[in-house]
């Protein structure tokens, strides 16, 4: 009885094989890898050949790439990973003053508004090597002294800035 049953199937089937177009959906039992487009060689075949993805999910946005470097049926778990232990994050040693010098130095940089950081920078600079001085195994000697050095620099020209400011008005009435 169950082998009529199949026999009957199978007739079926290459009746209704002919009476598809190209342009439709044929009645194959052939799976196709949603990931790499593969199609497998055995009708009962659970995973794919070529990247492993399980042949009954469905297609996810990460399987071309996951199924390209063979990594599919892995788990991206950070909790797998070795945990790497953070014992002190302000370990390093080194003078910040000298440090915090450096920055007004870079602020100081803006156009105009600068200026402002100029005394300051010459400061913490003078400060940063005095510090660098008492303890001296912090280092920051050369450049608390580059922080002062580059204060006066700056300075000239943040003044030579705010004098352009009011001398081109003025050359501007002349003319």
């Amino acid at each position: 009885m169950e082998n009529e049953k199949r026999k009957m199937e199978n007739e079926e089937r290459e009746s209704n094989r002919g009476q598809f177009s190209t342009f439709n959906f044929p009645l194959s039992f052939e799976k196709v890898c949603a990931a790499c487009g593969t199609q497998a060689r055995r009708e009962t075949a659970k995973f794919c050949l070529v990247c492993g993805k399980h042949l009954l999910e469905d297609y996810e946005p990460l399987d071309t790439i996951r199924s390209s470097y063979r990594l599919q049926g892995q788990s991206f778990l950070i909790e797998n990973a070795k945990k790497v232990e953070i014992t002190n994050l302000f370990e390093r040693s080194e003078n910040s003053v000298s440090q915090t010098a450096w920055a007004c130095v870079v602020y100081s940089f803006v156009p105009y508004l600068g200026i402002l950081f100029v005394p300051l920078a010459f400061l913490v600079g003078g400060f940063g090597y005095f510090v660098s001085y008492r303890q001296p195994h912090l280092g920051g000697r050369k450049l608390a002294l580059v922080c002062v050095g580059l204060s006066f620099v700056v300075l000239i020209v943040q003044i030579f800035l705010w004098w352009l400011l009011y001398i081109i008005p003025e050359l501007g009435k002349q003319i």
